[in-house]
């Protein structure tokens, strides 16, 4: 039998369903988020589905994200450290990249960028600096917590006696989240995403997304933004106020995420993505979270390698400490102006 690609319009319930029956899904291959992102942000998705005599044997979607600073590209998927495709066998593999090239060069695209944990067998250039750091969980928090190397242990009980406590919920915990973490990202030199993408994350999939905030005497002092996908937990985004740094605000944070999804059934917890050997991998680390290879890889038109930007590229140096020097309320007017071409 041939194996047809056709381009997903509006769903249904059997892509979903085709979803969320395969090994390694994230909730970024749902088409819901696909179109979340072009809801929000207005990059065009073309979400890929082959099929053999009918039925779905693989997906991949893309989206394509066109910016005059940055370029005409297509990722999978944006706004995740995930992407790629998934195939119930090898042909389908072969015909859905074979469309994405197509699409990508219909559409004057520059490169693919496929968010991969598994290399595929083509000739794309491979990145590998990235992992994602993962903790097994259990129904028991107690289980986890006895796991845990001492000093972490100790890092979680000295926030509670300094008198740190965690709250969580949906939306209304938003205006705390954002305000947290758009000083973080403005200490870091980042741009920081718009309001509008956790809106639209939170709206789009309401069961999922959830909000951890961290207090000392009612001010919010560390946040955390996760999402959960068959048994998968992904803490997407999160910071912590420096001033309260000694205090351990990070750990009683986590923590409380942590005992909070164990008692939820989740059997993973993903910290996220991280640069290996950086300080968020080191303190990933120290919760014992094992390391998930991010195997990002780069279709180009001209065939040569991508111009990737990295953490520690000098070109930026002095970008980023330009931005540090922006006053507070101008990086959150400018970085959502930009952030939307970097997914």
């Amino acid at each position: 039998m041939e194996i047809q690609t056709t381009i997903l319009e509006g769903n249904s319930p059997e892509y979903d369903e085709f979803v969320r029956a395969m090994p390694g899904a994230k909730l970024c291959y749902m088409p819901a988020w696909t179109w979340m992102v072009e809801n929000v942000f207005g990059h065009k998705g073309f979400y890929l589905v082959a099929r053999e005599a009918g039925s779905i044997r693989g997906v991949l979607p893309l989206t394509q994200v066109r910016s005059r600073l940055f370029g005409n590209r297509m990722i999978s998927q944006p706004f995740s450290d995930y992407g790629g495709a998934l195939v119930a066998e090898p042909a389908a593999l072969d015909a859905l990249y074979d469309r994405a090239v197509q699409i990508a060069r219909e559409n004057h695209c520059e490169s693919i960028e496929f968010r991969n944990t598994q290399a595929w067998p083509y000739k794309l250039y491979l990145r590998t600096d990235k992992v994602s750091m993962c903790l097994a969980l259990a129904s028991d928090p107690q289980e986890v917590w006895k796991a845990l190397r001492h000093k972490t242990r100790n890092r979680v009980r000295k926030a509670e006696t300094e008198g740190l406590t965690v709250t969580s919920g949906g939306i209304e915990l938003l205006d705390d989240f954002y305000r947290v973490w758009t000083i973080r990202m403005h200490e870091l030199g980042t741009p920081c995403y718009p309001r509008r993408l956790f809106t639209g994350i939170m709206t789009a999939f309401p069961d999922a997304a959830r909000i951890f905030v961290a207090r000392l005497h009612g001010v919010a002092t560390a946040v955390l933004f996760a999402y959960t996908f068959q048994g998968w937990v992904q803490s997407c985004w999160g910071a912590a106020l420096r001033d309260y740094d000694s205090l351990g605000p990070n750990y009683i944070l986590n923590w409380a995420a942590i005992e909070h999804y164990c008692r939820q059934g989740m059997r993973w917890f993903d910290f996220g993505r991280s640069t290996v050997g950086s300080g968020q991998h080191t303190f990933k680390e120290r919760w014992g979270a094992t390391p998930i290879d991010l195997c990002w890889q780069y279709w180009t038109a001209t065939g040569e390698d991508p111009a990737l930007a990295r953490p520690d590229d000098p070109r930026y140096a002095r970008k980023v400490e330009m931005w540090k020097k922006l006053p507070l309320w101008a990086s959150r007017v400018i970085g959502p102006a930009i952030s939307p071409a970097l997914p």
